[in-house]
Protein backbone atom coordinates (compact mmCIF):
# COMPACT_ATOMS: atom_id res chain seq x y z
CA UNK A 1 0.00 0.00 0.00
CA UNK A 2 1.55 3.41 -0.92
CA UNK A 3 2.31 6.12 1.40
CA UNK A 4 -0.83 8.04 0.09
CA UNK A 5 -3.45 5.30 0.07
CA UNK A 6 -1.88 4.67 4.06
CA UNK A 7 -2.60 8.16 4.90
CA UNK A 8 -6.31 8.19 3.66
CA UNK A 9 -7.00 4.95 5.14
CA UNK A 10 -5.69 6.02 8.39
CA UNK A 11 -7.07 9.87 8.03
CA UNK A 12 -10.56 8.29 9.75
CA UNK A 13 -9.33 6.57 12.88
CA UNK A 14 -6.81 9.73 13.33
CA UNK A 15 -9.74 12.14 13.19
CA UNK A 16 -12.26 10.03 15.33
CA UNK A 17 -9.92 10.02 18.57
CA UNK A 18 -8.76 14.00 17.87
CA UNK A 19 -11.58 15.49 20.41
CA UNK A 20 -9.99 12.69 22.80
CA UNK A 21 -6.39 13.58 22.89
CA UNK A 22 -4.51 14.52 26.51
CA UNK A 23 -4.58 18.48 26.81
CA UNK A 24 -0.77 18.08 26.81
CA UNK A 25 -1.03 16.04 23.29
CA UNK A 26 -3.76 18.56 21.75
CA UNK A 27 -1.86 21.52 22.51
CA UNK A 28 1.75 19.93 21.04
CA UNK A 29 -0.55 19.58 17.78
CA UNK A 30 -1.98 23.05 18.20
CA UNK A 31 1.29 24.75 18.41
CA UNK A 32 2.86 22.69 15.10
CA UNK A 33 -0.43 23.42 13.52
CA UNK A 34 -0.20 27.66 14.53
CA UNK A 35 3.58 27.47 13.88
CA UNK A 36 2.63 26.13 10.26
CA UNK A 37 -0.02 28.41 9.31
CA UNK A 38 2.56 31.56 10.82
CA UNK A 39 4.94 31.43 8.36
CA UNK A 40 2.97 29.71 5.39
CA UNK A 41 1.16 33.14 5.49
CA UNK A 42 4.20 35.37 5.70
CA UNK A 43 5.30 33.40 2.79
CA UNK A 44 2.14 34.15 1.02
CA UNK A 45 1.62 37.11 1.83
CA UNK A 46 4.92 38.54 0.81
CA UNK A 47 4.08 36.49 -2.41
CA UNK A 48 0.97 38.75 -3.31
CA UNK A 49 2.68 41.55 -2.31
CA UNK A 50 5.41 41.19 -5.40
CA UNK A 51 2.31 41.31 -7.60
CA UNK A 52 0.30 44.12 -5.70
CA UNK A 53 3.10 46.74 -6.66
CA UNK A 54 4.12 45.38 -9.66
CA UNK A 55 1.62 45.46 -11.56
CA UNK A 56 0.94 48.70 -12.88
CA UNK A 57 -2.78 50.72 -11.66
CA UNK A 58 -5.43 49.72 -13.64
CA UNK A 59 -4.08 46.53 -15.33
CA UNK A 60 -5.84 43.47 -14.40
CA UNK A 61 -9.18 42.40 -15.92
CA UNK A 62 -11.62 44.95 -15.59
CA UNK A 63 -9.71 46.56 -12.60
CA UNK A 64 -11.20 50.31 -13.57
CA UNK A 65 -14.97 49.28 -13.48
CA UNK A 66 -14.58 47.22 -10.48
CA UNK A 67 -12.78 50.23 -8.65
CA UNK A 68 -15.42 52.51 -9.80
CA UNK A 69 -18.32 50.35 -8.43
CA UNK A 70 -16.83 50.74 -4.90
CA UNK A 71 -16.08 54.24 -5.38
CA UNK A 72 -19.54 55.45 -5.95
CA UNK A 73 -20.88 53.56 -3.18
CA UNK A 74 -18.21 55.34 -1.10
CA UNK A 75 -19.59 58.68 -2.23
CA UNK A 76 -22.94 57.85 -1.99
CA UNK A 77 -24.51 55.73 -4.53
CA UNK A 78 -24.54 54.95 -8.27
CA UNK A 79 -26.20 58.24 -8.99
CA UNK A 80 -24.12 60.61 -6.74
CA UNK A 81 -23.52 63.83 -8.07
CA UNK A 82 -19.72 63.30 -7.82
CA UNK A 83 -19.41 60.27 -9.72
CA UNK A 84 -18.45 61.95 -12.96
CA UNK A 85 -15.58 63.51 -11.10
CA UNK A 86 -14.30 60.37 -9.90
CA UNK A 87 -14.67 58.59 -13.25
CA UNK A 88 -12.50 61.29 -14.85
CA UNK A 89 -9.92 61.01 -11.59
CA UNK A 90 -9.47 56.92 -12.88
CA UNK A 91 -9.74 58.31 -16.56
CA UNK A 92 -6.62 60.47 -16.01
CA UNK A 93 -4.87 57.82 -13.78
CA UNK A 94 -5.30 55.34 -16.45
CA UNK A 95 -4.13 57.49 -19.08
CA UNK A 96 -1.04 58.78 -17.54
CA UNK A 97 -0.40 55.03 -16.53
CA UNK A 98 -0.11 53.80 -20.28
CA UNK A 99 -3.38 52.05 -20.37
CA UNK A 100 -4.39 53.74 -23.36
CA UNK A 101 -2.24 54.41 -26.44
CA UNK A 102 -0.23 57.70 -26.47
CA UNK A 103 -2.60 59.07 -29.05
CA UNK A 104 -5.61 57.96 -27.48
CA UNK A 105 -6.81 60.69 -24.67
CA UNK A 106 -9.71 60.44 -22.76
CA UNK A 107 -12.33 63.70 -22.46
CA UNK A 108 -12.09 64.97 -19.31
CA UNK A 109 -14.10 67.89 -20.29
CA UNK A 110 -17.35 66.41 -21.09
CA UNK A 111 -20.35 66.86 -18.56
CA UNK A 112 -20.66 62.82 -19.27
CA UNK A 113 -18.18 60.26 -17.73
CA UNK A 114 -15.42 59.50 -19.66
CA UNK A 115 -15.26 55.68 -21.15
CA UNK A 116 -13.63 53.27 -19.20
CA UNK A 117 -13.75 49.60 -19.29
CA UNK A 118 -16.05 47.73 -18.42
CA UNK A 119 -19.13 48.73 -16.14
CA UNK A 120 -19.27 46.78 -13.45
CA UNK A 121 -22.77 47.69 -11.78
CA UNK A 122 -24.56 44.80 -12.98
CA UNK A 123 -23.17 42.74 -10.34
CA UNK A 124 -24.01 41.89 -7.50
CA UNK A 125 -23.16 44.62 -4.70
CA UNK A 126 -21.74 42.39 -1.49
CA UNK A 127 -18.32 43.15 -2.73
CA UNK A 128 -18.24 46.40 -3.87
CA UNK A 129 -20.11 47.62 -0.41
CA UNK A 130 -17.35 45.82 1.47
CA UNK A 131 -14.88 47.92 -0.10
CA UNK A 132 -16.87 51.27 -0.22
CA UNK A 133 -15.90 51.42 3.37
CA UNK A 134 -11.58 51.20 3.30
CA UNK A 135 -12.34 53.53 -0.05
CA UNK A 136 -14.87 56.15 1.89
CA UNK A 137 -12.17 56.61 4.21
CA UNK A 138 -9.26 57.06 2.14
CA UNK A 139 -11.47 59.09 -0.75
CA UNK A 140 -9.79 62.14 -0.11
CA UNK A 141 -6.25 60.68 -1.50
CA UNK A 142 -5.44 60.40 -4.82
CA UNK A 143 -7.34 57.00 -7.03
CA UNK A 144 -3.61 55.67 -7.28
CA UNK A 145 -3.38 55.18 -3.25
CA UNK A 146 -6.61 54.20 -3.34
CA UNK A 147 -6.72 51.31 -5.23
CA UNK A 148 -3.69 49.87 -3.92
CA UNK A 149 -5.07 50.47 -0.61
CA UNK A 150 -7.80 47.88 -1.68
CA UNK A 151 -5.14 45.54 -3.53
CA UNK A 152 -3.52 44.88 0.27
CA UNK A 153 -7.33 43.96 1.02
CA UNK A 154 -6.79 41.27 -1.70
CA UNK A 155 -3.63 40.18 -0.85
CA UNK A 156 -5.31 39.23 2.54
CA UNK A 157 -7.76 37.49 0.98
CA UNK A 158 -5.66 35.39 -0.62
CA UNK A 159 -3.56 34.53 2.54
CA UNK A 160 -6.85 33.23 3.88
CA UNK A 161 -7.40 31.44 0.06
CA UNK A 162 -4.14 29.77 0.94
CA UNK A 163 -4.77 28.64 4.25
CA UNK A 164 -8.30 27.72 3.89
CA UNK A 165 -6.58 25.41 0.54
CA UNK A 166 -4.27 24.13 3.62
CA UNK A 167 -6.78 23.25 6.40
CA UNK A 168 -8.31 21.08 4.21
CA UNK A 169 -6.11 19.06 2.89
CA UNK A 170 -5.04 18.38 6.44
CA UNK A 171 -8.05 17.40 6.98
CA UNK A 172 -8.59 15.08 3.96
CA UNK A 173 -5.21 13.55 4.66
CA UNK A 174 -4.23 14.36 8.11
CA UNK A 175 -1.20 12.05 8.23
CA UNK A 176 0.31 13.61 5.37
CA UNK A 177 1.27 17.35 6.67
CA UNK A 178 3.96 18.15 3.81
CA UNK A 179 1.42 17.63 1.02
CA UNK A 180 -0.70 19.93 2.64
CA UNK A 181 1.79 22.31 2.51
CA UNK A 182 2.36 21.50 -1.17
CA UNK A 183 -1.32 21.79 -2.54
CA UNK A 184 -1.13 25.74 -0.76
CA UNK A 185 1.96 26.39 -2.13
CA UNK A 186 1.06 25.39 -5.72
CA UNK A 187 -2.22 27.23 -5.29
CA UNK A 188 -0.53 30.46 -4.17
CA UNK A 189 2.21 29.94 -6.96
CA UNK A 190 -0.46 29.27 -9.93
CA UNK A 191 0.93 32.75 -11.71
CA UNK A 192 -2.23 33.57 -13.43
CA UNK A 193 -4.58 32.95 -10.22
CA UNK A 194 -2.16 34.94 -7.98
CA UNK A 195 -2.19 37.92 -10.40
CA UNK A 196 -5.72 38.03 -10.85
CA UNK A 197 -5.63 37.56 -6.78
CA UNK A 198 -4.08 40.44 -6.19
CA UNK A 199 -5.71 42.58 -8.49
CA UNK A 200 -9.39 44.89 -7.03
CA UNK A 201 -11.95 42.56 -8.53
CA UNK A 202 -14.94 40.92 -6.87
CA UNK A 203 -13.30 37.52 -8.38
CA UNK A 204 -11.14 37.74 -5.24
CA UNK A 205 -13.87 37.81 -3.04
CA UNK A 206 -15.70 34.66 -4.83
CA UNK A 207 -12.68 32.74 -5.06
CA UNK A 208 -11.94 32.87 -1.43
CA UNK A 209 -15.44 31.98 -0.61
CA UNK A 210 -15.34 29.20 -2.92
CA UNK A 211 -12.07 27.66 -1.05
CA UNK A 212 -13.71 28.36 2.13
CA UNK A 213 -16.61 26.78 0.94
CA UNK A 214 -14.55 23.28 0.09
CA UNK A 215 -13.26 23.12 3.18
CA UNK A 216 -16.67 22.76 4.59
CA UNK A 217 -17.54 20.35 2.08
CA UNK A 218 -14.74 18.22 2.85
CA UNK A 219 -16.26 18.51 7.02
CA UNK A 220 -19.03 17.38 5.91
CA UNK A 221 -18.13 14.56 3.85
CA UNK A 222 -15.75 13.52 6.59
CA UNK A 223 -18.36 14.10 9.62
CA UNK A 224 -21.44 14.22 8.41
CA UNK A 225 -24.04 17.34 9.15
CA UNK A 226 -22.49 18.86 12.26
CA UNK A 227 -22.31 22.29 12.63
CA UNK A 228 -18.82 23.76 11.75
CA UNK A 229 -18.70 21.72 8.57
CA UNK A 230 -22.17 22.40 7.58
CA UNK A 231 -22.04 26.29 8.74
CA UNK A 232 -19.18 26.98 6.85
CA UNK A 233 -20.02 25.20 3.86
CA UNK A 234 -23.57 27.07 3.69
CA UNK A 235 -21.99 30.56 4.58
CA UNK A 236 -19.47 30.54 2.14
CA UNK A 237 -21.71 29.19 -0.42
CA UNK A 238 -23.93 32.22 -0.18
CA UNK A 239 -21.05 34.58 0.16
CA UNK A 240 -19.84 33.34 -2.98
CA UNK A 241 -23.36 33.61 -4.49
CA UNK A 242 -23.93 36.87 -3.34
CA UNK A 243 -20.38 38.43 -4.34
CA UNK A 244 -20.81 36.83 -8.31
CA UNK A 245 -22.99 34.85 -10.45
CA UNK A 246 -20.32 33.19 -11.92
CA UNK A 247 -20.40 31.35 -8.45
CA UNK A 248 -23.98 29.52 -9.63
CA UNK A 249 -22.05 26.40 -9.93
CA UNK A 250 -21.10 25.89 -6.67
CA UNK A 251 -24.54 25.04 -5.56
CA UNK A 252 -24.00 21.58 -7.68
CA UNK A 253 -21.16 20.35 -5.03
CA UNK A 254 -23.50 22.17 -2.11
CA UNK A 255 -25.97 19.79 -2.56
CA UNK A 256 -23.50 16.83 -3.16
CA UNK A 257 -21.49 17.21 -0.44
CA UNK A 258 -25.04 17.60 1.65
CA UNK A 259 -26.49 14.55 0.60
CA UNK A 260 -23.53 12.24 1.21
CA UNK A 261 -23.28 14.25 4.29
CA UNK A 262 -26.52 13.32 5.27
CA UNK A 263 -26.67 9.54 4.17
CA UNK A 264 -22.90 7.76 5.29
CA UNK A 265 -23.73 4.71 4.06
CA UNK A 266 -23.13 3.89 0.28
CA UNK A 267 -26.29 4.61 -2.03
CA UNK A 268 -27.57 2.56 -4.76
CA UNK A 269 -26.97 3.79 -8.49
CA UNK A 270 -30.38 3.56 -8.62
CA UNK A 271 -31.43 6.09 -5.51
CA UNK A 272 -28.91 8.53 -7.25
CA UNK A 273 -31.22 8.11 -10.62
CA UNK A 274 -34.66 8.64 -8.85
CA UNK A 275 -33.36 11.29 -6.94
CA UNK A 276 -32.19 13.04 -10.22
CA UNK A 277 -35.38 12.65 -12.28
CA UNK A 278 -37.90 13.98 -8.99
CA UNK A 279 -35.45 17.05 -8.93
CA UNK A 280 -35.55 17.91 -12.86
CA UNK A 281 -39.32 17.04 -12.26
CA UNK A 282 -39.37 19.69 -9.89
CA UNK A 283 -37.34 22.06 -11.34
CA UNK A 284 -39.56 21.49 -14.37
CA UNK A 285 -42.86 22.08 -13.27
CA UNK A 286 -41.93 24.84 -10.27
CA UNK A 287 -39.85 27.12 -12.46
CA UNK A 288 -41.54 26.66 -16.11
CA UNK A 289 -45.05 27.26 -17.64
CA UNK A 290 -45.89 25.08 -20.30
CA UNK A 291 -47.74 26.19 -23.03
CA UNK A 292 -48.75 25.60 -27.21
CA UNK A 293 -45.68 27.61 -27.47
CA UNK A 294 -43.38 25.75 -25.74
CA UNK A 295 -41.92 26.73 -22.30
CA UNK A 296 -41.41 29.87 -20.43
CA UNK A 297 -40.10 30.70 -17.43
CA UNK A 298 -42.63 31.38 -14.14
CA UNK A 299 -42.49 34.89 -12.46
CA UNK A 300 -40.17 34.20 -10.03
CA UNK A 301 -37.61 32.63 -11.83
CA UNK A 302 -37.78 35.60 -14.23
CA UNK A 303 -37.25 37.48 -12.05
CA UNK A 304 -34.09 35.53 -11.01
CA UNK A 305 -33.09 35.68 -14.76
CA UNK A 306 -33.21 39.13 -15.32
CA UNK A 307 -31.65 40.55 -11.69
CA UNK A 308 -28.97 37.67 -11.32
CA UNK A 309 -28.29 35.45 -14.20
CA UNK A 310 -29.09 38.05 -16.73
CA UNK A 311 -30.14 35.99 -19.40
CA UNK A 312 -33.30 33.51 -20.25
CA UNK A 313 -32.79 30.47 -19.48
CA UNK A 314 -35.76 28.98 -21.82
CA UNK A 315 -33.15 30.53 -24.65
CA UNK A 316 -30.19 29.65 -23.28
CA UNK A 317 -31.31 25.55 -22.64
CA UNK A 318 -31.89 25.64 -26.78
CA UNK A 319 -29.00 27.04 -27.88
CA UNK A 320 -26.80 24.19 -26.66
CA UNK A 321 -28.98 22.17 -29.07
CA UNK A 322 -27.31 23.76 -31.95
CA UNK A 323 -24.18 21.76 -31.65
CA UNK A 324 -23.19 22.67 -35.40
CA UNK A 325 -22.11 25.93 -34.74
CA UNK A 326 -21.50 25.26 -31.13
CA UNK A 327 -18.94 22.76 -31.57
CA UNK A 328 -15.90 24.81 -32.98
CA UNK A 329 -16.10 27.52 -30.42
CA UNK A 330 -16.29 24.88 -27.88
CA UNK A 331 -12.70 23.41 -29.13
CA UNK A 332 -11.55 27.07 -29.12
CA UNK A 333 -12.61 27.95 -25.46
CA UNK A 334 -11.26 24.58 -24.12
CA UNK A 335 -8.41 26.33 -25.48
CA UNK A 336 -8.38 29.62 -24.39
CA UNK A 337 -9.63 28.90 -20.93
CA UNK A 338 -7.06 26.62 -20.17
CA UNK A 339 -4.15 28.69 -21.27
CA UNK A 340 -5.44 32.00 -19.39
CA UNK A 341 -6.00 29.71 -16.29
CA UNK A 342 -2.63 28.71 -15.79
CA UNK A 343 -0.40 31.56 -18.05
CA UNK A 344 -1.81 34.32 -18.96
CA UNK A 345 -1.41 37.76 -16.95
CA UNK A 346 -3.24 41.32 -16.40
CA UNK A 347 -5.75 40.98 -18.80
CA UNK A 348 -5.18 37.97 -20.33
CA UNK A 349 -2.89 39.79 -22.86
CA UNK A 350 0.32 38.57 -21.40
CA UNK A 351 1.61 35.18 -21.84
CA UNK A 352 4.40 33.27 -19.70
CA UNK A 353 7.00 31.61 -21.89
CA UNK A 354 5.17 31.09 -24.88
CA UNK A 355 4.32 28.93 -26.31
CA UNK A 356 6.37 26.38 -23.55
CA UNK A 357 3.92 27.97 -21.01
CA UNK A 358 0.87 26.85 -22.67
CA UNK A 359 2.52 23.19 -23.54
CA UNK A 360 4.01 22.96 -20.29
CA UNK A 361 0.63 23.07 -18.66
CA UNK A 362 -1.08 21.14 -20.75
CA UNK A 363 1.14 18.56 -20.93
CA UNK A 364 0.55 18.27 -16.97
CA UNK A 365 -3.33 18.57 -17.50
CA UNK A 366 -3.06 15.44 -19.37
CA UNK A 367 -0.40 13.69 -17.30
CA UNK A 368 -2.84 14.12 -14.14
CA UNK A 369 -5.94 12.68 -16.24
CA UNK A 370 -3.66 9.54 -16.78
CA UNK A 371 -2.99 9.55 -13.27
CA UNK A 372 -5.86 9.72 -11.75
CA UNK A 373 -7.68 6.85 -14.37
CA UNK A 374 -4.71 4.96 -12.45
CA UNK A 375 -4.75 5.91 -9.26
CA UNK A 376 -8.63 5.31 -8.83
CA UNK A 377 -8.08 1.41 -8.97
CA UNK A 378 -6.40 1.33 -5.92
CA UNK A 379 -7.97 4.40 -4.48
CA UNK A 380 -11.59 2.97 -4.42
CA UNK A 381 -10.14 -0.42 -2.56
CA UNK A 382 -8.17 1.36 0.19
CA UNK A 383 -9.86 4.79 0.33
CA UNK A 384 -12.93 5.03 3.58
CA UNK A 385 -16.17 5.52 1.76
CA UNK A 386 -16.51 9.81 2.74
CA UNK A 387 -12.51 10.37 1.11
CA UNK A 388 -14.01 8.48 -2.44
CA UNK A 389 -16.52 10.32 -2.07
CA UNK A 390 -14.58 13.57 -1.98
CA UNK A 391 -12.86 12.28 -5.05
CA UNK A 392 -16.18 12.33 -6.81
CA UNK A 393 -17.53 15.55 -5.61
CA UNK A 394 -14.10 17.01 -6.80
CA UNK A 395 -14.45 15.39 -10.39
CA UNK A 396 -18.16 16.56 -10.39
CA UNK A 397 -17.27 20.31 -9.49
CA UNK A 398 -14.31 20.51 -12.52
CA UNK A 399 -16.48 19.40 -14.56
CA UNK A 400 -19.06 21.65 -13.66
CA UNK A 401 -17.18 24.30 -13.82
CA UNK A 402 -16.23 23.84 -17.59
CA UNK A 403 -19.76 22.85 -18.28
CA UNK A 404 -20.85 26.50 -16.97
CA UNK A 405 -17.91 28.10 -18.79
CA UNK A 406 -19.16 26.51 -22.08
CA UNK A 407 -22.72 27.60 -20.94
CA UNK A 408 -21.11 31.36 -21.32
CA UNK A 409 -20.89 30.79 -24.78
CA UNK A 410 -25.08 30.54 -25.14
CA UNK A 411 -27.13 31.53 -26.60
CA UNK A 412 -25.35 31.95 -29.33
CA UNK A 413 -25.64 35.75 -30.92
CA UNK A 414 -26.94 35.86 -34.75
CA UNK A 415 -24.28 37.24 -37.51
CA UNK A 416 -21.29 37.41 -34.83
CA UNK A 417 -18.63 35.19 -33.05
CA UNK A 418 -19.79 35.76 -29.31
CA UNK A 419 -17.28 36.33 -27.09
CA UNK A 420 -14.60 33.74 -25.73
CA UNK A 421 -14.93 33.03 -21.88
CA UNK A 422 -11.69 32.87 -19.96
CA UNK A 423 -10.21 30.56 -17.85
CA UNK A 424 -10.45 33.23 -14.62
CA UNK A 425 -14.40 31.97 -14.92
CA UNK A 426 -13.01 28.19 -13.42
CA UNK A 427 -10.96 30.04 -10.44
CA UNK A 428 -13.74 29.19 -8.25
CA UNK A 429 -13.25 25.46 -8.60
CA UNK A 430 -9.40 25.74 -7.96
CA UNK A 431 -9.40 23.57 -5.04
CA UNK A 432 -10.77 20.72 -6.63
CA UNK A 433 -8.79 21.41 -9.64
CA UNK A 434 -4.93 21.75 -7.63
CA UNK A 435 -5.94 18.32 -5.81
CA UNK A 436 -6.50 16.31 -8.72
CA UNK A 437 -4.33 18.19 -10.54
CA UNK A 438 -1.47 16.68 -7.36
CA UNK A 439 -3.42 13.29 -6.95
CA UNK A 440 -3.04 12.16 -10.95
CA UNK A 441 0.64 13.92 -10.83
CA UNK A 442 1.82 11.57 -7.95
CA UNK A 443 0.12 8.44 -9.06
CA UNK A 444 1.68 8.90 -12.66
CA UNK A 445 4.45 7.82 -10.95
CA UNK A 446 6.06 4.15 -9.53
CA UNK A 447 5.51 4.19 -5.78
CA UNK A 448 9.16 4.49 -4.85
CA UNK A 449 8.86 7.45 -6.92
CA UNK A 450 5.99 9.24 -5.75
CA UNK A 451 7.73 11.45 -2.58
CA UNK A 452 9.49 13.21 -4.70
CA UNK A 453 7.19 13.85 -7.81
CA UNK A 454 5.62 16.21 -5.63
CA UNK A 455 8.31 18.42 -4.80
CA UNK A 456 9.47 18.19 -8.84
CA UNK A 457 5.91 19.63 -9.01
CA UNK A 458 6.16 22.51 -6.87
CA UNK A 459 9.54 22.83 -8.65
CA UNK A 460 8.24 23.55 -12.07
CA UNK A 461 5.53 26.25 -10.69
CA UNK A 462 7.63 27.78 -8.92
CA UNK A 463 10.40 28.21 -11.91
CA UNK A 464 6.94 29.53 -13.91
CA UNK A 465 5.59 31.71 -11.14
CA UNK A 466 9.44 33.61 -11.36
CA UNK A 467 9.49 33.97 -15.19
CA UNK A 468 5.86 35.51 -14.49
CA UNK A 469 7.17 38.09 -12.35
CA UNK A 470 9.80 38.50 -14.73
CA UNK A 471 7.38 38.82 -17.52
CA UNK A 472 5.18 41.79 -15.57
CA UNK A 473 8.66 43.41 -14.85
CA UNK A 474 10.29 43.07 -18.10
CA UNK A 475 6.61 44.18 -19.58
CA UNK A 476 5.73 47.11 -17.59
CA UNK A 477 9.30 48.90 -17.07
CA UNK A 478 11.95 47.57 -19.70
Amino acid sequence: MGHIEQGATESTGAQTHTGRRPMVEWVTWARAEWQTVRWLALLVLIHSLVYVFLVPPWQHYDEPGHFLYAAYIARGGIDAPDNVMVAREVADSMYRHGFWPPDVRPDLLSPRPPGIPTDQRLHPPLYYALMAGPLSLLRYLSVETQLYAVRLISAGLMVLTVLAVWRLIRVVLPTEPELAVIVAGLVALTPAFADLMSAFNSDVLMNMAAAAAFLGFALALRDGWRPTGLTLALVATLVALMTKRTAAPLVIPLLVALVWGAWRSRIRWWVYLAGAVIALGGLAVSGFEWTAEGARSRPWLATLEQNYFRAEIVPWLQSWLNWERAWPLYLSTIGVAHNHFWARLAWGHIPILPPVGDWLFAGLSVAALVGLARGWFDWRHTWPLWLQRWFWLCLVAVIAAWIALLGRLHPLPEGVSPYIPRGRYLYWAMVPTMWLLVMGWRHLWPERWRSHARYALIAIFGVVDLAAIVTLAMYYYQ
